[in-house]
């Protein structure tokens, strides 16, 4: 059974198996840099998040310093309106903080999605056999046959 002139041959396909293998490494570490890229950003983001809340929490300590000048210098209105609002900037703060905290811990820069491909691949590479270990020895009972025939359809990897 001959091979189609459009088909490459065992040795053409083996030439090409190192700068195949040297492309897939490369785009995964491009898909990693990307992915943490986008996980840092996302880092970034709550890292703003609590800048903020430290903004808001700034002006709530002027505002309950003015709260307490207020409540010396008059009987009731001033200060407590003061009061009400530092307490509204510290609530402002905690929700800024919480969320902050969120998104920093959901943001860690991990390149999750890289490395399931890249164990994937290291999967199918520890299940390439070669011809002479893949026949039956006379100590071992014979396996299966995980690879097709030649003429058979299936998966030729």
């Amino acid at each position: 059974m001959g091979r189609r002139s459009d088909q490459a041959g065992t040795f053409e396909l083996l030439a090409k198996l190192p700068q195949q293998v040297v492309t897939l490494a490369r785009l995964e570490y491009e898909n990693a840099k990307r992915e943490i890229a986008q996980k840092a950003k996302r880092g970034g983001i709550g890292a703003l998040a609590i800048v903020v809340a430290l903004f808001f929490l700034f002006w709530a300590i002027a505002a309950f310093v003015a709260a307490a000048i207020a409540g010396i210098a008059t009987v009731w209105p001033v200060w407590l309106s003061a009061l009400v609002v530092g307490v509204g900037l510290v609530l402002l703060a905690a929700a800024a903080i919480f969320a902050g905290i969120a998104l920093i811990k959901r943001g860690i820069p991990v390149p999750e999605d890289a490395i399931g491909r890249v164990e994937e691949d290291l999967g199918a590479m520890g299940e390439v056999r070669f011809n002479a270990s893949a026949a039956p020895q006379a100590d071992r009972a014979p396996r299966a046959p995980s690879m097709p025939k030649p003429g058979e359809e299936g998966n030729w990897r």
